[in-house]
């Protein structure tokens, strides 16, 4: 009796399984297509679903609205609109439905019907996305018509002496880096936002130089001239241009003034003739001879301040037009001429040229010509050359060549003595140059007549 009651207990038990078995596939079978109960995305339910219904449901809230928005960015004296549809904005909504749709695909069948029975919410994130290359080409339209470059002031002489001095005005730059920064913040996919306003990031750029510190330039402070009388066309040529490139030059405080870098290479093409020039221990040919004398004018102009050269050699040969130890020699890419205004004030340069004169004038501030300043040339030792006498067979007896010219040697000190008030209170070395002796060569004929 026991052993029937047990059998048709299992007997019902096996039944009731079947019986739950078929309803959960039909329950669950039901839900194929579905998107499972409180599948959600952004909060939109989309329980029941099919995958055609819940992008209908989701373009029309989310895509067909967020291309609607819009950005402005504003300027001093512009707007730039970035419309959202042009941005080619969306939403990831067909990845977010298939993840939805998606949903219990994993699971068992009676996995799958608890979470038709029993659902938990499942939460589904949309992201956004848009071009940012039209963003960035946006950019560069509002960094084009917003940059502009100070201009600083200018100062200009007028006469002897007398300066007009222009304003400076000040600059304009878009920050970019804070720009796009503020632009990725903002351009969301929040649809309950109001269009979005940025107010560009512009920040003023102050020219280097300004009318109030060019007004400080009152007074001339140092001058000095040397004559090129004697010089050829060449030279002279090369001498006035070297000049008029530096005429007008403006060192601020703290600048550095080059004389290759405010002259410029010495070329045909901008003007420069042949003409003499130093190549060691001899005299030759080449092209820009004759604008060392231009340096060396220069360099003696700014001696009579406080200015200490940065950069400056002496000749192999010593040159007439200048007093031995106080010339400085140029060549481009080699050899420079350079010193830094050290001077609280600027400096302007003005060079002329006059009755084949080389004139430096140099202004700065009137505070300046508190001490006067004097050059003391010492030529503490010279060396007289030799002459070499060359026996050549070419030559008839009583001619003669000379074909090396002797240069006698020098060691030379320049001192620069500082006074106020008419009282010294300072003397330094400037330079201690050596000019080694070049004996000279002459050959004489020995062939008779």
């Amino acid at each position: 009796m026991r052993n029937k009651a047990t059998i048709i207990l299992g007997a019902l038990v096996l039944l009731s399984i079947i019986i739950f078995s078929s309803y959960s596939y039909i329950k669950v079978k039901q839900w194929d297509s579905l998107i499972l109960p409180s599948v959600k995305i952004e909060n939109e339910d989309l329980t029941g679903k099919t995958k055609e219904e819940a992008k209908i449901i989701m373009n029309k809230k989310y895509s067909s609205e967020i291309i609607k928005k819009k950005m402005t960015i504003v300027t001093d004296d512009k707007k730039y609109t970035l419309d959202y549809a042009n941005l080619d904005a969306k939403y990831n909504i067909n990845e977010a439905i298939d993840q939805a749709i998606n949903y219990g695909q994993n699971m068992n069948i009676f996995q799958k019907y608890i979470a038709i029975i029993n659902p938990d919410n499942k939460q589904i994130k949309l992201t956004f996305k848009y071009n940012g290359k039209i963003v960035d080409e946006t950019l560069a339209r509002i960094t084009k018509d917003t940059n502009k470059e100070p201009v600083n002031a200018a100062i200009t002489m007028r006469g002897s002496g007398n300066f007009t001095v222009s304003s400076e005005i000040s600059g304009k730059q878009l920050e970019i880096v804070k720009i796009k920064k503020e632009i990725k913040s903002k351009m969301n996919g929040i649809l309950l936002a109001a269009n979005i306003n940025i107010n560009a990031p512009v920040k003023e750029l102050k020219p280097k130089i300004t009318a109030i510190v060019l007004k400080t330039i009152n007074t001339k402070i140092s001058s000095y001239n040397t004559s090129f009388e004697s010089s050829k066309e060449g030279r002279a040529t090369n001498i006035n241009l070297s000049t008029k490139s530096i005429n007008g030059t403006l060192i601020m405080p703290g600048d550095i003034f080059s004389f290759n870098g405010v002259v410029g290479q010495r070329t045909a093409a901008r003007g420069y003739q042949t003409a003499g020039i130093i190549v060691g221990e001899k005299f030759e040919q080449g092209l820009g001879g004759g604008i060392c004398q231009v340096s060396s004018t220069l360099y003696n102009a700014m001696l009579s301040t406080s200015i200490i050269s940065l950069e400056r050699i002496h000749h192999t040969i010593s040159s007439g037009y200048i007093p031995k130890g106080q010339d400085a020699t140029v060549d481009y890419g080699n050899l420079d001429y350079k010193f830094k205004n050290t001077f609280k004030y600027p400096i302007y340069i003005e060079g002329t040229i006059l009755n084949k004169n080389i004139y430096f004038n140099i202004y700065s501030n009137a505070t300046l010509t508190k001490r006067t300043y004097e050059i003391v040339n010492e030529i503490l030792e010279v060396t007289e050359p030799k002459t070499e006498i060359v026996q050549d067979p070419a030559k008839y007896e009583g001619e003669t060549e000379i074909t090396k010219t002797g240069h006698a040697g020098f060691k030379v000190r320049v001192s620069r003595k500082t006074y106020e008030n008419g009282k010294l209170v300072n003397t330094e070395i400037i330079n201690k140059d050596t000019f080694r002796v070049i004996n000279g060569i002459i050959k004489v004929g020995i062939k008779k007549t």
